[in-house]
């Protein structure tokens, strides 16, 4: 970079290897000390001078540490000579504005998160940072702390088998009960509108990346146990990775841990983690073991040291290093502003499903000036006419008559395509004005059926032998090429169907919907079976579509489903028109 007249001298060292890279740390807050303890035992780089607005805070953290300079003034700061890079450790309250300053230094800048109070302007210092082509990397320390860094190395190994299926963290800070909440370590905890998400969520959606690649759905539920404050301080988020994984945070700040993990720190790891696969689970404990449990075999504990110095294990050390390794060219930045926005658009996406209360879905969505519905769509829906059982269409104005046409329509509620709502069987359940959209509407998986016989009850069995493992949140089509039968005896009175067994399985799993291509999931000649599979689904929390078509039509294994029910209010179930969506190519 060619100095500008206008701006300091830096150093223009472009050495592949810098023994002593000269740093500028802004911001002396209570975080600031883990990265100015860090910066103290790297080998390669060094904080000549703090900056705090605060010059007490700025005095003491200087004298912590030996730091050349303390300065309260940020341009006298910005003018100091010879800096090779800049370590933003403020709030995130102004950041815009000071990296306003910052950007046009041209220095590499390793900026402490939450990078803004809201998403629009983290966007905008996103924008600024990457216009520029400097060095640029978030300080998201979680993904470096060496538990995670080892289970990632564990997995490849395939230590607990080749499929990961499910990934659950849960945490409990402790530290947000009582009057008298944050005010001892970050009292603005307090005022913030989006507390644990945006603060502490955000870590954990970065680290499931990680782990586990990208997100393609994103469902959260919040609530806010500690009245004092003013944003969440509970969270229930579920991830559906694009590779299939589940990953799941169960988190609140107000509750402790109890039982054996009582008298742990809640610092350290931040919770208990576990990995489940197709051979076996690893389990982190609060005390940062790493216990192995394969399938059908003891458990044991894996042998490594996770540090105790600094920040949960030492984390932001590995942090500021990988900041070096990239300044060296040895590795490409894991938090770059590039990287970093795609976790910002899943916590924004927590928030958008915890006020909407549904599904957000992101992947390889289309940007906003490119919002048209991609892929085939395919209609999985019976036609409605007169031949339809429980459907009269007949004519009540003409354009000849009147000036227009129009039908009056009679539908029996379960009438062709439809969806059952749990009042269908449950005298209490919810009925089609409650029902959560969002699990109407989202990827599916198909069964492949198609060569059971009449009158035959699926089993579990007969899933696992099709599909392999369930997860929680699943969207099941089942195809049996019984829509062919329409019109035949035979499609109402030898109808295959749901057995118990499945049923009961189905809930454990915690499947989200199921869709049928018979008129019914069970025998509507046996009204205590047809009562026993319909209650056992509602009651699990299952939405039940039945009458599909078109399903031998699929040529991929899993789709974008919807089929999406009127808003009648008290309504036990209606006809819809449900669509696969086929293909997910985007054009350039």
């Amino acid at each position: 970079m060619n100095a500008s007249p206008d701006l300091p001298s830096h150093s223009s060292d472009t050495s592949l290897e810098r023994a002593n890279r000269r740093g500028l740390l802004i911001g002396a807050g209570y975080f600031s000390d883990f990265h100015l303890d860090a910066w103290q035992r790297s080998k390669r780089a060094n904080i000549v001078a703090v900056c705090d607005l605060d010059a007490a805070k700025a005095n003491a953290a200087a004298k912590k540490y030996g730091i050349e300079r303390a300065l309260s003034d940020l341009n006298e700061a910005l003018s100091l000579p010879n800096i090779d890079f800049i370590d933003v450790a403020t709030g995130p309250t102004n950041r815009i504005e000071l990296l306003q300053q910052i950007v046009p230094l041209g220095l590499p800048i390793i900026c402490q998160k939450p990078l803004a109070n809201d998403f629009a302007e983290a966007t905008k210092i996103l924008d600024l940072v990457q216009s520029t082509g400097a060095p640029f990397m978030v300080h998201e320390n979680f993904r470096f702390q060496p538990w995670y860094r080892e289970i990632k190395q564990l997995l490849a190994t395939g230590v607990i088998g080749q499929r990961v299926h499910t990934m659950t963290m849960r945490t409990r800070m402790g530290d947000g009960w009582g009057p008298d909440a944050y005010l001892g370590r970050q009292p603005y905890f307090r005022t913030m509108p989006r507390l644990l998400i945006h603060e502490t969520g955000v870590h954990f959606i970065d680290t499931f990346r990680f782990l586990a690649g990208e997100v393609a759905e994103c469902s959260a539920r919040t609530r806010r146990i500690n009245d004092v404050i003013a944003g969440e301080d509970a969270c229930l988020l579920t991830l559906q990775m694009e590779n299939g994984v589940t990953a799941i945070w169960d988190a609140n700040r107000y509750n402790e841990f109890s039982g054996n993990d009582a008298g742990s720190d809640p610092r350290y790891t931040f919770g208990k983690f576990q990995v489940e696969a197709d051979g076996g689970t690893l389990s982190l404990a609060t005390d940062g073991t790493i216990t192995i449990h394969p399938l059908g075999s003891a458990a044991y504990r894996h042998d490594y040291a996770p540090s105790r110095h600094g920040f949960a294990g030492d984390c932001a050390m590995a942090c500021q290093e990988h900041f070096l390794d990239v300044l060296d060219n040895r590795v490409e930045c894991e938090t770059s502003a590039e990287e970093y926005r795609k976790t910002l658009h899943v916590v924004e996406a927590a928030y958008e499903s915890a006020q909407h209360h549904r599904t957000v879905v992101l992947g390889s969505r289309p940007e906003p000036n490119r919002r048209r519905m991609l892929g085939r769509v395919l209609d999985l829906s019976r036609p409605v006419t007169g031949e339809v059982p429980g459907v009269e269409i007949a004519s009540c104005k003409t354009i000849e008559k009147e000036g227009w046409n129009a039908t009056t329509l009679s539908l029996y509620s379960h009438s062709g395509t439809h969806i059952d709502a749990p009042r269908h069987f449950l005298p209490s359940g919810e009925t089609l004005d409650a029902l959560d959209l969002s699990v109407c509407s989202g990827m599916a998986r198909l069964v492949n059926l198609s060569g059971i016989p009449p009158r035959h009850l699926i089993s579990v069995t007969d899933v696992l032998d099709d599909i392999g493992e369930v997860f929680q949140g699943d969207r099941l089509i089942f195809r049996t090429d019984w829509h062919r039968r329409f019109g035949t005896p035979a499609y109402r009175d030898e109808l295959p169907r749901i057995s118990i067994e499945l049923a009961h399985w189905l809930v454990e799993k915690r499947v989200a919907l199921i869709g049928v291509e018979p008129p019914s999931v069970a025998d509507v000649n046996n009204k205590a079976e047809l009562t026993d599979v319909h209650q056992t689904l509602f009651r699990g929390e299952v939405t039940i579509v039945e009458g599909l078509v078109n399903l031998d039509q699929l040529t991929q294994r899993e789709f974008q489903f919807i089929a999406l029910p009127l808003n009648i209010v008290g309504g036990d179930g209606c006809p819809v028109r449900a669509v696969a969506i086929v293909s997910d190519e985007v054009p350039q």
